[in-house]
């Protein structure tokens, strides 16, 4: 079956990249109704757009890792205690706590550490109502000073791209700064061989238990020790300098109908029932 790609976002220079590496064609679409897809099609999208095709009733294999993949990563990797739940479900996180949508991302609820689980979860209430709020699910752990972060796109259990995206400093001892990948360009971006064989370690671990194609983001600790940050959906995520025919590898894997079920991609309901179907493409 011929794959290709189709490019969901308003950001032309992101399919343009991807077009690069010449190994599917690529097109680009502002996703303003549903494009043309047969099926070996792959999107690159964001998760609201895709939980609007979705509610469109089309049925597309989206897979990802899922919002408790990160509680069976060894902790000899995470270096970290880190618990995922359902808010509502009873479970508590003494704090200081980093919390965070599991499968989203809002602008009212940033990733942060908070002062205490309560405090993300009044947050979480606020925004959508208490009733809706218990159809979301969050990912919560020990706060971990990361000073440099690189994202890792997967396929087939192997690291087949790589970019940093961020390093973390202090100015002194009240304030911090950051620099991230747009400051560099591709052949100026900082080398990723360690944060991808430290990637490819945890995927070694993870045997079995990982999704066709995901990305994995990793990170350097102030004493130089290396932890997963997060996985993420290899369609929805930045590419940032990431060489493009690996990305694209990535993406194509996490979208295979005749994946295991296990790791299909479900958003949650309260996000879901806000999603505005989109239109069909007129003949």
């Amino acid at each position: 079956m011929s794959r290709e790609l189709v490019v969901v976002t308003s950001s032309r220079w992101l399919a343009d990249d991807l077009a690069s590496a010449g190994t599917v064609p690529v097109r680009h679409t502002l996703g303003l109704d549903i494009p043309d897809m047969g099926p070996g099609t792959a999107l690159w999208c964001s998760g609201a757009w895709a939980g609007r095709l979705i509610a469109s009733r089309f049925d597309h294999p989206f897979l990802a890792a899922g919002a408790t993949w990160m509680t069976r990563v060894p902790e000899q990797f995470l270096r970290r205690r880190l618990v995922a739940g359902h808010l509502g479900d009873g479970q508590d996180v003494a704090g200081p706590v980093f919390a965070k949508l599991a499968e989203h991302k809002h602008s009212s609820i940033p990733a942060k550490v908070y002062p205490n689980f309560s405090d993300f979860e009044k947050l979480v209430i606020e925004s959508f109502g208490k009733t809706a709020s218990l159809g979301v699910n969050w990912v919560a752990s020990e706060p971990v000073s990361f000073v440099r972060e690189y994202r890792c796109f997967v396929a087939d259990r192997a690291v087949t791209a790589a970019s940093f995206y961020v390093a973390s400093f202090y100015v002194d001892s009240r304030s911090a700064g950051s620099v991230t990948w747009d400051a560099y360009t591709s052949e100026t971006s900082p080398n990723t061989g360690v944060a991808s064989a430290f990637a490819q370690q945890v995927l070694d671990a993870m045997g079995d238990d990982q999704p066709p194609g995901f990305t994995l983001d990793v990170g350097q600790l102030a004493d130089g020790s290396w932890a997963v940050v997060e996985a993420n959906a290899a369609w929805s995520s930045n590419i940032y300098h990431g060489d493009p025919a690996g990305v694209i590898e990535s993406i194509l894997a996490s979208q295979h109908h005749d994946a295991d079920a296990r790791w299909s991609w479900t958003p949650d309901e309260t996000f879901q029932l806000k999603a505005r179907p989109l239109e069909r493409r007129q003949p």
